[in-house]
């Protein structure tokens, strides 16, 4: 039997092989993680364990996995039988070499690399797996946590999975799964700060187990409410959806800087400044659009959807103009120009609105968003919500669009992006968000997002800033200067007295290997001066209430003996000068996080066209105008130079592992030479469309355009009858009793998880063979949560599918775009409160006076706990009511004696 490697683009999920055509999972065996949560930052290290429990030698296996979007890979380890490869960072085409050529020589190898399609999508090749051994796969990254607007904490995410996504890529075929007989475990160590105490850990994905008071590396130590671990164990390595952790704590947004000193790189320091701002600005009046999702794969989404904008456009001030824009394959708007919020356009967009549903085919995102930017009023700010699943490839192009129209706007353009549902692509969402200047957040299948609509649509009503500046002081060096110089290759000094010696059309001893063409490109760009004080990203992005902020500075290395007190902030806008210092804590052990997390942040910007190389200049001119045909190239290589600097993997970087001979002269850096191939990006390494990586796609999942039916290209998701999965298949029932899942059973251990299910043949199995239904752990679908003071109570989306009476959606579809009711009998009912009681009351007011004085009292006294949900619409209502009364005080008064 003859074992082959995977050269085409029909990618599967899990730890395979090509045998005779035939793609042979190797059977998975323990699957475990474990992070440490520290502040705002996270570490994790992800171990799994497969088996070739085969007779033959393997010549090569790949395994396809994600990455939440923006973090530091930072090791990769592979384990084969008694052999134990550590990887290093080499540039990504000399990594490939030096695995080819590991593998040729019949040594074990590893090659981890990012997709250059989406960033959140991850390859590792392992070469050379003997017969009857396990396979060990180690990968430690670092993450960057994101402020989670809903419950106002840090969101900690595992994704499990790469969804199927719309774009020009060969789809895998059936749902084939790797065969699994394991164990999962997940354990989160959390530390905060001190001064800072843990007040709830939550999981709105799975059921979890907390213990308050220490961490799990040390159970013996003394109790406090800083540390905390949570944990998730299941007798079986199906993980179906994300692993999602939520940790709210005291002074979580204070502001902080931490200055790290590297422990290897000599003189090398990195200052790491975050905050979640805290400050009023008077509101703008902007022209407001939403971007909506109604491709094939939303279908189960599209209730959320629908309320979630509902609550936008209930909450959208009086003065602004506003539209909507909902695309697939095609796109289309509500309105060819925006139009002024009044009653009337208000019932229009709500009626559009509502009927609303996944009819619209793929997702072709590019074309509807350009189009947004190119009918914006240019006179007034534009505010862009992108509500999306995520599911698209080809992500780079949409990014430079959304570059060139931002920066030819000089500030006057936001984007901000909502992630909707598991499996949404986070190198997407935040890159959206990223190019756009805005902030993004997610919403898992089972969470809420009515206060995360709110928050993003209060932050749009902010003034724009785009000037805000970070200076570090106390740090003052001939070295540090923020100018950047581009020197060209040595040349030979020219003699203009000197005529050029003649060059022979036909030299006798010339060889034609020894042109030297083949590198000429590489040896020809100019040499930039890299910045000594660089920070990242370049651009300080907008700040705004309820999202965290962080930015990064590497500081001089010419400067070892400078220690820096603190950072300042500061900005101007048109009611006055922002300011904020922060002192700086130095850190007192050595350490390479915060090195690694620079990195990679300049990284994702030179990978999304932005990063210090785009605002450098020479001779008053930018690098690109400078040098256009070399751009590309000269950003390419300062990515190489940061990636293999600071041992981070990316787009232009990859981990490579390669076996040491007995002699150990095998070494890591001994690449062989590379001609043509770095020319070209294999096509290998672009994710293809992989139908068989997520189980819950429906039929109809992102329908394909007729371009992409003409070039033959399949339909993005396969039937369930042709994928091998039940027809029936049990729902989970949440807590509350509500069958969240019913209408929409997915299958056993979701093919092209992280950590799936048995669903597929193993290599020993023939192609026709199906193993046996392995039992399945039951597991309750309501998540759990630990909790002190109050906190988030995890419960079911009131307004997701299956939801039957609502009350805050009921009473804001009574309220009129001025922001006041009128009596209705639906207003009485929902309120309790007859208008002929509220007249008696509080007699000599008019009756929509009393009736929005009511619904106001009704929201603040029996809805609490929806606060930030409405707050933006009583707002509105009491604005209203100010102008009617005198004294608004008195009418509250006798109003709220009514409930």
């Amino acid at each position: 039997m003859s074992y082959t490697s995977h050269n085409h683009l029909d990618y599967k999920c899990g730890l395979y092989a090509v045998v005779e055509n035939e793609s042979r999972f190797l059977p998975h065996v323990d699957t475990s993680a474990h992070t440490t949560i520290i502040g705002t930052s996270s570490r994790t290290v992800l171990k799994q364990s497969f088996e070739n429990s085969t007779k033959d030698n393997i010549d090569e296996l790949r395994y396809i996995f994600p990455l939440y979007d923006g973090v530091s890979v930072v090791g990769f380890r592979c384990t084969v039988g008694d052999r134990v490869i550590d990887g290093e960072v080499q540039e990504r085409v000399k990594a490939k070499a030096l695995y080819d050529a590991a593998k040729a020589r019949g040594q074990t190898a590893g090659l981890l690399r990012q997709s250059v399609s989406a960033a959140d999508a991850f390859t590792i090749t392992i070469g050379n797996v003997p017969a009857g051994q396990k396979v060990f796969v180690d990968i430690t990254y670092l993450g960057e946590l994101k402020h989670d607007a809903q419950v106002d904490g840090i969101r900690f995410t595992i994704p499990t999975r790469i969804v199927p996504r719309y774009g020009r890529r060969q789809f895998g075929d059936s749902a084939i799964d790797n065969v699994s007989k394991g164990n999962l475990t997940i354990t989160v160590d959390v530390e905060m700060p001190k001064g800072s105490a843990i007040t709830s850990i939550e999981s709105p994905s799975h059921p979890i187990a907390v213990s308050v008071g220490h961490t799990s590396k040390a159970p013996n130590a003394d109790q406090t409410f800083e540390k905390a671990t949570a944990s998730l164990s299941l007798a079986t390595n199906t993980l179906d959806d994300d692993f999602i952790l939520i940790v709210v704590a005291t002074n979580l947004g204070e502001p902080t800087a931490l200055l790290e000193t590297h422990p290897t790189l000599p003189n090398h320091h990195a200052l790491m400044a975050t905050l979640v701002p805290k400050f009023s600005l008077p509101a703008q009046t902007p022209e407001i659009v939403f971007v909506c999702d109604r491709s094939g794969s939303m279908d189960y989404q599209i209730p959320s959807l629908i309320s979630a904008l509902k609550i936008f456009l209930k909450s959208l001030p009086v003065g602004i103009k506003f539209n909507i824009c909902s695309f697939g394959t095609t796109f289309e708007f509500l309105w060819n120009k925006s139009k002024s919020y009044s009653q009337a356009t208000l019932d229009e967009a709500t009626n559009y609105v509502s009927n609303f549903s996944a009819n619209m085919g793929g997702t072709e995102m590019y074309n509807p968003i350009e189009e947004v930017f190119k009918r914006r009023f240019s006179d007034v700010d534009l505010e862009v919500f992108v509500l999306t699943d995520g599911e698209i490839w080809g992500q780079d192009e949409l990014f430079a669009m959304m570059n060139k129209h931002v920066e030819k706007a000089k500030g006057a353009i936001r984007v901000f992006s909502l992630g909707v549902g598991s499996g949404a692509s986070t190198s997407l969402v935040n890159g959206i968000a990223r190019s756009g200047g805005g902030f993004a957040q997610f919403v898992h299948d089972k969470e809420k997002m009515d206060k995360k609509v709110v928050r993003m649509l209060r932050a749009s009503l902010f003034p724009h800033i785009s000037d805000y500046r970070l200076h570090v002081k106390n740090l003052k060096c001939e070295s540090c200067g923020d100018d950047f110089e581009v020197v060209e290759k040595p040349q030979s000094p020219k003699d203009e007295g000197d005529a050029k010696k003649p060059i022979s059309l036909f030299q006798k001893d010339l060889k034609e290997d020894a042109d030297s063409s083949t590198n000429a490109g590489a040896s020809s760009l100019p040499d930039l001066q890299v910045p000594g004080f660089m920070q990242t990203p370049g651009v300080i992005p907008p700040l705004f209430p309820f999202s965290r902020t962080t930015v990064y500075v590497l500081l001089p290395h010419s400067c070892p003996h400078v220690t820096p007190k603190s950072v300042f902030l500061h900005a101007t806008c048109s009611t006055g000068p922002l300011e904020l210092e922060i002192p700086i804590t130095v850190l007192d052990e050595k350490a390479s996080t915060i090195h690694q997390l620079a990195a990679r942040t300049e990284m994702k910007e030179l990978e999304e066209g932005r990063g210090w190389v785009s605002t450098a200049k020479v001779d008053n001119k930018t690098i690109k105008d400078k040098f256009p045909s070399q751009y590309d190239d000269l950003v390419e290589r300062e990515g190489v130079r940061i990636g293999t600097t600071y041992q981070v993997s990316g787009k232009w970087c990859s981990f490579v592992a390669v076996e040491k001979c007995k002699d150990g002269s095998a070494k890591i850096s001994d690449a062989p030479p590379v001609f043509e191939e770095v020319i070209k990006v294999s096509r290998e390494d672009r994710m293809p469309m992989m139908s068989a990586c997520r189980g819950s796609a429906p039929v109809f999942r992102a329908k394909t355009s007729a371009q992409l039916s003409s070039n033959n290209y399949p339909n993005a998701a396969p039937s369930w009858a042709s994928s091998g999965v039940p027809k029936q298949l049990p729902s989970y029932r949440r807590s509350s009793g509500r069958l969240d899942n019913q209408a929409m059973p997915g299958p056993l251990g979701s093919p092209g998880s992280l950590w799936a299910s048995a669903m597929a043949p193993s290599l020993g199995m023939a192609p026709h063979q199906q193993p046996q239904q392995s039992a399945k752990t039951k597991v309750s679908s309501s998540g759990s949560s630990f909790e002190l003071n109050g906190g988030h109570d995890g419960e079911t989306d009131d307004f997701g599918v299956g939801a039957t009476l609502n009350p805050l959606m009921e009473i804001i579809k009574l309220q009129l775009f001025e922001g006041n009711w009128r009596w209705t009998t639906a207003l009485e009912k929902m309120t309790g409160i007859k208008a002929a009681a509220a007249k008696a009351a509080a007699p000599g007011h008019a009756d929509d006076v009393l009736a929005t004085a009511c619904a106001v009292a009704y929201l603040k006294l029996k809805l609490g706990e929806d606060k930030e949900a409405w707050e933006l619409i009583v707002e509105k209502a009491e604005t209203w009511l100010e102008a009617q009364v005198k004294d608004l005080a008195a009418l509250e008064k006798a109003v709220h004696a009514l409930f």
